[in-house]
């Protein structure tokens, strides 16, 4: 479990290393950070947790704050994403008074991160590394199981399937605990959902590739994330429509566009 002094980001980490760490967090920086033990719990019995993080300030005229959403490992084996949830939110907390674009984001928005929406496939994967499913009977990809376009191409009917769909739209608990707890936010500007890997930043729609409704903002917003991931880091990234990487129905990009009515994206990591 979590050390206080350890070097965090030098390994992967457990489901509860990763709940203590931000638990520790919540408690050094009380007025910053606000750990939500649980949004729902998975078939396990385990709870989907989420952290808050603000500046603690109030807008002029009563305005309130934006919200951004971030979340992982909602496949199990793509460990990556939630070290990447957990670096972003560790260097915005670190920086969040003494770098003025940080402190800006911060003073005008609060980020939202869920760090492990599939915490029955990830403790899975301690035994059996590339699981990528849930852990109901043969497994769910709950990336496959939102209710916004269920069903259609890129979602496999058979529950043996890395991408099976499930029995019916919504019918995992890790969906229903997402949809819930996004839905009690209010307005959310954008939402990003991290995978593991292919150095793409990907916006809808995932089922076909015709344009969505907003796609010359979508497009363009998606493209600045392409750029500010080649300023910052040196890396290549190609920014398309996740069709074009291959269909793919009932993701949690898609609902966010779609139901969430927000900008959704999946970012593929770099290896």
């Amino acid at each position: 479990n979590y050390k206080e002094g350890e070097d965090w980001f030098a390994n992967f980490h457990t489901y509860e290393s990763i709940r203590d760490w931000f638990i520790s967090h919540s408690k050094k920086h009380p007025s910053h950070v606000k750990f939500i033990p649980s949004i729902g719990k998975s078939l396990h019995n385990n709870d989907i947790f989420a952290v808050h993080l603000s500046n603690n300030n109030t807008l002029p005229n009563g305005k309130t704050k934006s919200k951004i959403w971030f979340q992982s490992l909602i496949h199990a084996r793509e460990w990556l994403g939630g070290s990447t949830t957990q670096y972003i939110f560790n260097e915005l907390l670190k920086n969040h008074d003494t770098n003025p674009a940080v402190k800006k984001i911060l003073d005008e928005n609060e980020i939202i991160f869920i760090p492990v929406v599939n915490p029955d496939g990830y403790i899975f994967t301690r035994l059996y590394r590339f699981w990528r499913k849930n852990k109901n009977l043969t497994g769910v990809d709950i990336n496959r199981n939102f209710p916004y376009r269920w069903g259609g191409p890129g979602a496999s009917t058979n529950p043996i399937q890395d991408d099976y769909r499930g029995p019916g739209p919504a019918s995992e608990l890790e969906t229903q605990a997402i949809i819930s707890y996004f839905k009690k936010q209010g307005k959310i500007l954008g939402a990003i959902d991290f995978h593991t890997f292919s150095q793409l930043v990907l916006r809808p729609q995932g089922d076909t590739l015709d344009d969505a409704p907003h796609e010359k903002n979508l497009k363009e917003l998606g493209d600045g994330i392409r750029d500010v991931i080649k300023q910052s880091r040196g890396t290549e990234y190609i920014s398309e429509k996740s069709y074009e990487l291959y269909p793919t129905s009932g993701t949690a990009m898609d609902w966010f566009y779609g139901d969430g009515k927000t900008y959704g994206y999946t970012i593929e990591l770099s290896p």
